[in-house]
């Protein structure tokens, strides 16, 4: 696969042409045993499994007669009794020691290996199980293999599992073959599914000493199913009949996700109707109705019903010669490790409701804590009263990121606000741990055309609930918003996107309000998003004092700021300066 380069300031756009449809792509939680990341998609004939980055496959330079390659030799540690054995092969052993060399000129990762598995059905739906650090302590299973879930367009659902380590060019057709044979089958509600997640949690007094975890998948339509499938040792075990629990949904679903949290099983729905509801499958009569859910110990303990904790609703929305009705929600996701849920909606709107929090003073449960508008929606907000609100009178605050949007909009002119019924939306979610035990979150959410980023949830959260107003933001009021402009979807539509994990070198002070690089798969194309690391500060460097750039401190921290790379220490420089009267003309280091 060859990519399409772009560069752009700081930034460099990869695109790669795909021959089929494709539904969705997301990316593994775990990198790969050769430190690959692994990218699955779901397209019109199957999946196809993408490796980039890592340590590379050696040449075959060792040849038998017949063109095989030699069995390794054995090597012998030591003579000693108990040193007299000899040093199995590895599966790494076929790899190189290091990772792939990047080019500076071309400073990404190339695709190092990508496979097709074709299935008899395409397709439409793709659940890459969450999966915490804490669940692959126990086994080397899940570090050595991938489980993922798919719904096809023929009405079956199914479990696809395979090795981590990408094939040699002359395996590819083998390891195709063994994901077909080894697919689970779940037996079919009659109905087509419309939702799909999955999810592996910790399960502790199985009578089976070897099960280390469950694997849950849950598919929805009218009816939601719960599978529950027991993770051996090997997850190459894992053909086995899955005990199903199910629960009849009062509209059709849209979307399903598993709570965050390692040691939660509660689901997040949403539906037709216009509502979001969680649903806790595992419980009994006497359970709390707590934000997390006590993990799973004995299976005798979970209760065969499941029950419904709470639900909200989106606002009406109102059309000329036409009755009233709840705006359709396009995408909700568990934020802030579960304690609250962020939803978008087909007019724009998006919004924060508390799960378990305090409902603020004049407000009702259903009312958004924090709201605000996306795109063009933003300037077609609806006034019920006919006067603006208190917050719409009040002036923008004119930084550049305001200044952006209205020269784009000068520029190109007022975009139409699509209407309901045809706008596409989506939200990812990407937990990341940072100082102090504490984690924050980095969210990217995209209606129609327009892909937005929150690089600091918890930054934002607090910006957002301690202002003096009502907590109501529009897209130019909200402070962390940031809309990215520098994504080429050729005219294509979205169909998802996801966010890489945060590198040891992003992560910090430096760092806290730097976008994720990003995966976003339209419909024939898969692009990257990827931020470019200046080539003269190795990551190593970034917080340390160097003495070829002593010369102009001022310049290199203001280039560290623009980055999002700054430390403390610069800041402290910067505001010295500052206070000292430099008069000096500064950027203001605001994201671009």
């Amino acid at each position: 696969m060859e990519a399409r380069v772009t560069k752009r300031d700081k930034k460099v756009h990869l695109s790669y042409e795909l021959r089929h449809r494709t539904h969705s792509a997301q990316l593994y939680p775990l990198s790969t045993p050769n430190d690959s990341i692994l990218v699955v998609c779901a397209y019109d004939r199957g999946i196809r499994l993408i490796w980039r980055g890592g340590r590379l496959r050696k040449e075959m330079k060792s040849q038998g007669p017949n063109g095989r390659q030699r069995p390794p030799e054995i090597i012998v540690l030591d003579d000693d009794e108990e040193e007299q054995q000899a040093q199995a092969p590895s599966d790494l052993d076929a790899f190189e020691r290091t990772d792939e060399e990047i080019d500076p000129d071309c400073p990404y990762p190339s695709i190092t290996q990508h496979v097709d598995v074709v299935l008899d059905s395409e397709v439409l739906h793709l659940a890459v199980p969450l999966l915490p650090t804490a669940s692959i302590r126990p086994s080397d299973a899940l570090r050595k293999h991938a489980a993922i879930a798919v719904s096809c367009d023929d009405g079956s659902q199914r479990v696809l599992t395979f090795d981590l380590l990408p094939p040699s060019n002359d395996d590819k057709d083998d390891y195709a073959n063994d994901i077909r044979d080894r697919q689970i089958h779940f037996p079919s509600a009659g109905a087509e599914c419309t939702a799909l997640a999955a999810k592996i949690v910790l399960t502790q007094g199985h009578s089976d000493q070897h099960v280390t975890s469950l694997l849950l998948v849950s598919t929805a339509s009218n009816l939601l199913q719960i599978y529950r499938f027991a993770v051996f040792d090997s997850l190459t075990d894992l053909q086995q009949d899955a005990e199903l629990q199910t629960a009849q949904l009062p509209h059709q679903a849209k979307s399903v996700q598993f709570h965050p949290l390692a040691t939660s099983t509660q689901l997040l729905l949403t539906d037709q109707s216009g509502a979001v509801r969680v649903y806790y499958p595992f419980t009994t009569s006497d359970s709390p109705n707590t934000a997390t859910s006590a993990p799973i110990e004995d299976e005798a303990q979970l209760g065969e019903q499941g029950k419904w904790i709470t639900a909200f609703t989106s606002s009406f929305a109102s059309k000329a010669g036409k009755p009233p009705r709840r705006k359709q929600v396009l995408a909700a996701q568990w934020i802030r490790s579960g304690r609250a849920i962020l939803a978008l909606l087909d007019d724009g709107e998006w919004g924060i409701w508390e799960v378990y929090g305090n409902v603020p003073a004049g407000k009702s449960a259903n009312d958004f804590v924090v709201r605000g508008y996306l795109g063009a929606s933003a300037a077609a907000e609806p006034s019920s009263s006919g006067k603006q609100s208190k917050n719409a009178a009040k002036l923008a605050p004119m930084t550049p990121n305001t200044r952006k949007v209205k020269s784009e909009n000068f520029f190109s002119g007022a975009t139409k606000a699509p209407t309901m019924g045809q706008a596409k939306g989506g939200i990812s979610v990407s937990t990341s741990s940072v100082r102090a035990g504490q984690t924050d979150e980095s969210v990217v959410m995209w209606y129609n055309s327009d892909i937005y980023c929150i690089p600091s949830l918890q930054q934002f959260w607090q910006r957002s609930t301690n202002t003096s107003s009502n907590h109501n933001f529009g897209s130019l009021y909200a402070p962390g918003l940031t809309h990215i402009t520098d994504v080429n979807l050729f005219n294509e539509s979205v169909t998802s996107i996801s966010q890489f994990a945060a590198n040891a070198a992003n992560s910090g002070v430096g760092h806290m309000n730097t976008q994720r690089d990003l995966l976003i798969a339209t419909e024939y194309r898969l692009s990257i998003l990827q931020s470019l690391r200046p080539a003269d500060t190795p990551a190593r460097q970034l917080f340390q004092p160097q003495g070829g750039l002593a010369d102009a401190p001022a310049v290199r921290d203001q280039d560290m700021l623009d980055a999002g790379q700054l430390d403390v220490g610069g800041l402290d420089r910067m505001l010295d300066s500052m206070a000292n009267g430099d008069a000096r003309p500064r950027r203001v280091g605001f994201a671009r």
